[in-house]
């Protein structure tokens, strides 16, 4: 086994540690199913105000291509491509919410999600949409790695590969992330 290699042959084998990993195991799993279930919920909602953006976005793209470059704007057309007070309320409380769980300061004001991609097109930049997917999975997946009392050689290298993401999700230092990379491996 990988895991607890350095605990004495008796200890490994004892049935209360058996139990002492399982309930852990099942405590851990507990204290991270609202957090998972917040990110899930976050992914899906962000992903939905994209799809309604999406259309938009065509539109305003069709429309700069078809147009020669003016500087003046129909006040019916700027409207349409404004923000509802819905989306705009979502998008601030998710910033300040990933903002929050990364546990990083706001220093500068985020940058709008809708943003020129190049000087006639408009795009939507969702980068850190993924992560609220990706995280979860990565950090239930590290959960029951760590508290497997078994684990052979195939599955640590399968699972190794998430440590990296998983330390850089943190608001700690570059030589504290890498002293945690030490101390699990």
């Amino acid at each position: 086994t990988v895991n607890y290699r350095f605990l004495t042959r008796e200890i490994f084998e004892k049935r209360e540690f058996h139990l002492s990993l399982l309930g852990l195991h099942l405590l851990l799993l507990l204290c991270f199913a609202k957090p998972t279930w917040t990110f899930f919920k976050s992914y899906v909602r962000l992903r939905k105000v994209q799809d309604q953006l999406m259309p938009q976005i065509a539109r305003k793209n069709r429309e700069t291509q078809k147009k020669p470059k003016s500087k003046t704007k129909e006040p019916e057309q700027e409207s349409d491509q404004q923000l509802s007070g819905e989306q705009k309320s979502f998008l601030k409380a998710f910033e300040k919410g990933l903002l929050h769980s990364t546990g990083r300061k706001a220093a500068a004001p985020a940058p709008a999600p809708v943003q020129e991609a190049q000087p006639d097109r408009y795009g939507i930049h969702f980068d850190q949409c993924t992560q609220l997917a990706l995280l979860p999975f990565f950090v239930c997946n590290f959960i029951g790695v760590a508290c497997a009392r078994s684990l052979h050689y195939q599955f640590y290298v399968w699972y190794f590969h998430t440590l990296p993401y998983l330390v850089w999700s943190t608001p700690y230092s570059l030589g504290v992330r890498y002293l945690i990379l030490g101390f699990i491996e």
